[in-house]
């Protein structure tokens, strides 16, 4: 992924996080996604002023730059991770099928 030099930094490893944390519960692997799927989830989250501040707040509450010998919180299943599991299905070329 290519950052312009307008982006946010911080906000880009937090979607990276939340989106690789997403992505291991779908797929039960203790993996990030495929090349160029989580770039562009990650793009969509910094894109959306909604979704950029939810994925903030995610990553302050379980601090995901820092070290900790903690597993990082669960993403709440709520409206957003539902939008951001469809992004990722969808971006991984599966199909989306409603809850």
């Amino acid at each position: 992924m290519v950052l312009s030099h307008t982006e946010d930094a911080e906000l880009v490893l937090d979607a990276m996080a939340y989106v690789e944390e997403i992505h291991r519960e779908l797929t039960a692997e203790n993996t990030a996604p495929p090349p160029g799927v989580e770039g562009r989830v990650v793009g969509t989250i910094v894109a959306d002023p909604a979704l950029a501040q939810y994925v903030r707040d995610w990553a302050t509450r379980n601090r995901v730059l820092e070290a900790s010998t903690e597993p990082p919180e669960r993403p709440p299943i709520d409206d957003t991770y539902r939008r951001v599991r469809n992004l990722l299905i969808a971006a991984e070329g599966g199909e989306v099928k409603p809850r």
